[in-house]
């Protein structure tokens, strides 16, 4: 029997998928194996409740994300989100238990990153992984990407079990940006010349490397964890960000992780670049379903040897991202028509080998519970797609996880994240001579 969802739109809820969601939607269909799913893997301290005990608590609290009822259709030639009239939570939330290993977690939720959605219902689901400890058991919250980028999850992390009261979703439904308007009237110059430019950047000579090995479509996830304050005290110092720090540490952890026999000689000197997402979301679009995303190329100063002044350098890049005009044309983006998007994003893909994929430091706001357990730790999953890993950092609590989803052909190469960790706090300790009470605490493991 269908699950009644008081969606607060005053009716049927449809909405027209833009570039980006389109985008995922069709490269998904021409790529064989391409999975798209993004995922936070929630580690909750207790002993591991009952399924229905879960699906209840997402039940109470579906219409502080109505948007989780919308699935993908079609409307006469139109492709649409619109609300699932069959929708049930309960069908979202599933169970597995595995034995006391201590790598069966690790299989599973490996697994599940590559699993299929079905595409004929809202595409999320929560999955209750229990069995292997006493003391405590995971939640894996999994989402296509075309449904949610990477501020709807957290959303959605956070209307589903936040502490915090919650927030109240709007009366009528955000509109999509310049519907009902022809594209040429509703995007600016500026936003086409933007993609070009940065399109044309993309092709110019960067670094590459080449692992002499085939890549298994594999995937695997690990993680590591710092004290937040050493990125926000480093930035200060630095005139940073925290999320500048993070990429510095990134840099100079891939150039340790790196073997020297996967650049060729005539590679080296040439600059390493990171794919960067930027949410271009509104307050107001905080319930609309799909992606308001958008992405450039930043520099890492790779070949740097001070990590301070490569801090200093990735600021420098960023610091143009960040103004109020540069936002208004990386938004319009996602307003223009899916075919120019999609032949640009082609283009780019087919050419470009030497890019990191990250993301820029995520924050889950509040604190995060099952019932009464509290949520101790979130990791963030990602996807791959013909590349050899994919690195993001969340802030929660009073830590920022770096967790990266590297295919399993680089298995043996070594842990990325633990020398982001260490490369963290060498910079740290570097400039923590400027801090009033130097923060000297040890990384936790991986």
């Amino acid at each position: 029997m269908p699950y009644a969802v008081a969606l607060p739109f005053g009716g049927p809820m449809i909405q027209r998928l833009n570039a980006v969601d389109g985008c995922f939607l069709r490269y998904e269909r021409e790529q064989s194996g391409f999975r798209p799913n993004i995922g936070m893997v929630l580690h909750a301290k207790g002993r591991a409740p009952e399924l229905s005990r879960v699906q209840e608590q997402i039940a109470c609290r579906i219409e502080r994300m109505p948007t989780l009822a919308c699935t993908v259709a079609r409307r006469g030639r139109r492709t649409v989100w619109e609300a699932d009239p069959a929708f049930n939570p309960y069908d979202h939330v599933h169970e597995i238990r595995i034995p006391e290993d201590p790598t069966g977690l690790d299989e599973v939720v490996d697994r599940l990153l590559v699993a299929p959605f079905d595409e004929e219902s809202p595409r999320w689901g929560v999955w209750l992984i229990h069995g292997y400890s006493d003391c405590e058991y995971v939640l894996f919250y999994r989402a296509h990407h075309a449904a949610q980028d990477g501020q709807a999850m957290m959303d959605a992390l956070t209307a589903l079990f936040g502490q915090e009261p919650p927030v109240s979703p709007p009366r009528a439904a955000a509109a999509v940006p310049g519907a009902g308007r022809l594209w040429w009237q509703r995007t600016t110059v500026q936003a086409v010349a933007w993609m070009v430019t940065d399109a044309v950047k993309s092709l110019r000579p960067s670094l590459r490397w080449s692992t002499q090995s085939t890549l298994s479509g594999e995937a695997r996830v690990v993680s590591a964890s710092v004290p937040e304050s050493w990125l926000r005290e480093t930035g200060r110092v630095l005139g940073a960000t925290s999320n500048d720090v993070c990429l510095a540490a990134l840099a100079e952890a891939v150039r340790g992780w790196m073997p020297e026999s996967w650049i060729a000689p005539q590679q080296r000197g040439r600059e390493l670049y990171a794919n960067l997402p930027i949410s271009v979301r509104t307050p107001e679009e905080r319930f609309t379903v799909g992606n308001r995303l958008s992405a450039v190329r930043i520099p890492l100063s790779f070949w740097e040897e001070s990590p301070i002044t490569r801090v200093a350098a990735i600021a420098r890049a960023t610091r143009p991202v960040r103004t109020a005009g540069m936002r208004r044309v990386l938004r319009a983006q996602v307003s223009l028509p899916e075919w120019l998007v999609y032949r640009i994003f082609r283009s780019v893909a087919a050419k470009v080998e030497g890019s990191l994929a990250t993301s820029g430091l995520m924050r889950l706001p509040g604190r995060l519970a099952m019932g009464a357990d509290p949520i101790e730790t979130v990791v963030t999953t990602a996807f791959l797609d013909k590349d050899l890993f994919e690195m993001v950092f969340l802030s929660y609590g009073d830590q920022v996880v770096a967790s990266v989803t590297f295919d399993r052909a680089v298995d043996e190469v070594g842990n990325l994240v633990a020398l982001w960790a260490d490369a963290l706090e060498r910079l740290h300790d570097a400039v923590a001579v400027s801090f009033d009470e130097p923060t000297r605490a040890g990384v936790p493991s991986p």
